[in-house]
């Protein structure tokens, strides 16, 4: 078991140079709600890049408020944008726990958490479920949740929940030099930074097929194509060189932009291959 924290905008400037000695791990606050730059948790990039150049493992939550998919959708971009280049070695987590929320008909609120785990799982991330015990036992329990973590509030000496859990949220009032007042204190059950590297999970590693960089020659065998889906092809070349105009996106085996059209990354190589 590890022992970490999670913290927000509400612990002010933290001081994590005096923290790190006394945690394992935290999970930072990256937002909430909806993709609107004012609902970004204003210590976020300062916590995430103190976190990193101090070597200290996180992860993170977006406080959610939706009731409805269009609400989760726009929470899933929020998300994205804001976690894009970080080093998460936990995993992202969604807060649930609005008075409107545990207002929503059982299977629309499912419906809902379930839409936000799915996408980030699609986006290539650890995702989990933060909530009160007494919400996973009622509003949250439901078969359809149990392949997500969860991450358990019960602020107690002793853990209580009966379903499988990441993560046990086990006070709020935690005592910890560099932070102003108190903060809340987690369990980790689970080793999240072998868990997530072994599953090539949250973009830690850059991807081994992105070898190049725009402006970089080239050679390509095989077909370029017209379209960045790598769909239609416009004419095939043998060991032609091209300047590399655009790498499109981190995700596996994505198309490179070339003179003409575009490549997909087993047709590039250098001549020196």
């Amino acid at each position: 078991m590890k022992k970490g924290i999670d913290v927000s905008s509400y612990q002010g400037r933290i001081d994590w140079t005096k923290v790190k000695p006394h945690i394992d791990f935290a999970i930072l606050r990256c937002g909430f709600g909806n993709d609107i730059r004012r609902q970004d948790d204003t210590e976020f990039e300062r916590n995430a890049e103190m976190c990193e150049k101090l070597g200290i493992p996180y992860g993170t939550y977006l406080f959610s408020y939706a009731t409805n998919l269009d609400d989760a959708k726009s929470e899933v971009e929020h998300t994205l944008r804001l976690i894009k280049g970080k080093k998460l070695e936990y995993p992202v987590f969604l807060d649930v726990e609005t008075r409107r929320q545990m207002a929503l008909p059982k299977t629309r609120l499912v419906e809902i958490v379930k839409y936000y785990c799915e996408e980030m799982e699609k986006a290539g991330y650890y995702v989990g479920i933060y909530a009160s015990l007494d919400r996973f036992k009622s509003n949250l329990n439901s078969t359809e949740l149990d392949a997500y973590d969860k991450w358990v509030a019960e602020w107690s000496n002793r853990f209580t929940y009966n379903k499988p859990a990441g993560m046990w949220q086990q006070t709020s009032h935690e005592d910890i030099p560099g932070i102003r007042g108190r903060v809340d204190g987690d369990i980790a059950f689970y080793d999240y930074p072998k868990i997530i590297r072994e599953a090539k999970l949250n973009h830690l590693e850059p991807d081994e097929e992105l070898k190049y960089k725009k402006g970089d020659k080239v050679y390509v065998s095989g077909p370029i194509y017209r379209d960045s889906s790598a769909t239609e092809i416009a004419r095939t070349v043998c060991d032609e060189e091209f300047t590399i105009e655009e790498v499109l996106s981190n995700e596996l085996a994505a198309p490179y932009k070339v003179e003409y059209g575009y490549v997909k990354p087993i047709s590039v190589y250098t001549k020196e291959r």
